[in-house]
């Protein structure tokens, strides 16, 4: 399980491990949000026990003002989802009728399932539009069609393996999505294809100023 933090911050926003921990930071860094501090809650099945030590910890009830919660669909974004509010009701908490919007709670809780648009997939699903339709993502696809056709078998996590893949034709190689988004190797961070996180961090700072 991942490890508590003091809370030093009234906004919260907890994330599915440590490369998400390192994306969000540098993407809050890009956006010059102040006062919100990124947790990682561990594994997708962590987070219910890790919602319980959390809302334990001294200082939550007095400090915490908003809390957002990221996680990726992986096979299905409506049992991803599910399961989210399933760990909050543990907790005590309600999401509105759409989970990106902050509820009424105090604190707030909006919650956000990558890649969005009610897609299966994850962060690297929207990273991997970055690179769409570029050369080296045609050399991906042909790598992929390759190993496909040589009895390998069936690659799991697809987009993950296509976003490491292409993190390997970067000046620095890293298989870290975090590290590579503070290098800038995902382009620009106001393309489109961030539209669902960047619109999402800017609702729960909105809610926390309102």
């Amino acid at each position: 399980m991942a490890e508590q933090e003091n809370i030093v911050s009234k906004i919260q926003l907890l994330v599915e491990g440590n490369d998400h921990r390192n994306f969000f930071r540098a993407f809050i860094s890009h956006l010059a949000i102040e006062d919100i501090q990124i947790r990682s809650f561990g594994g997708v099945g962590e987070l219910g026990r890790y919602l319980r030590a959390f809302f334990n910890e001294p200082g939550f009830r007095d400090k915490v003002e908003c809390l957002g919660i990221v996680r990726d669909a992986e096979d299905s974004a409506v049992d991803a989802i599910r399961s989210v509010r399933s760990s909050l009701k543990r907790v005590g908490l309600e999401l509105s009728e759409d989970p990106r919007t902050p509820s009424d709670n105090r604190p707030s809780v909006g919650v956000l399932i990558l890649p969005g648009g009610g897609r299966p997939g994850m962060l690297e699903t929207l990273l991997c539009e970055t690179f769409a339709g570029s050369i080296e993502d045609n050399c991906i696809n042909r790598f992929f069609e390759c190993i496909e056709q040589g009895g390998v078998g069936e690659i799991k996590r697809l987009d993950k393996a296509r976003a490491w893949a292409y993190l390997t034709t970067r000046p620095d190689p890293h298989h870290s999505v975090g590290y590579a988004t503070a290098k800038g190797y995902w382009g620009e961070l106001d393309q489109p294809a961030f539209d669902v996180i960047r619109e999402f961090l800017k609702n729960m700072c909105s809610e926390d100023s309102s």
